[in-house]
């Protein structure tokens, strides 16, 4: 059901398509990018697979463990979301399992005069998984 809402992303994709396919673009002022990947590219033992039910095997990811403290990754989506009726929803999965590298995973939403609003961080995941 999620993988086929308007919206939704699997990065089931070939190379950078991700970029294009899901609505988003990377930021070209932030210090590094994301990639999509799986878990014999990135060279990590977890995750295995990413949380897609059936044959989903990549995802979105960073490689924070050759950055320095306070370099950004950052992308963006392409497209405009209407405004709700104070209901807005974003829905995601993320691993950030016993790295000391890890940083903080950040969204924002940006107001119509550009304006970042931060709506939810997390510094690591207590749990091994997705």
């Amino acid at each position: 059901y999620y993988t086929s809402i308007p919206g939704s992303c699997n990065f089931e994709t070939q190379d950078q398509e991700w970029t294009t396919v899901c609505g988003l673009t990377q930021d070209t002022t932030d210090d590094f990018d994301w990639n999509i990947s799986n878990s014999a590219v990135t060279g990590h033992t977890d995750p295995h697979t990413d949380h897609t039910p059936g044959k989903g095997q990549r995802f979105l990811y960073v490689n924070s463990s050759t950055q320095k403290e306070g370099n950004r990754a950052r992308i963006t989506t392409t497209k405009f979301f209407p405004a709700s009726l104070g209901v807005c929803r974003v829905r995601f999965w993320f691993w950030m399992f016993a790295s000391r590298q890890t940083g903080v995973l950040k969204v924002y939403t940006v107001e119509e005069h550009g304006l970042n609003i931060l709506m939810w961080s997390s510094t690591r995941n207590e749990e091994n998984k997705w």
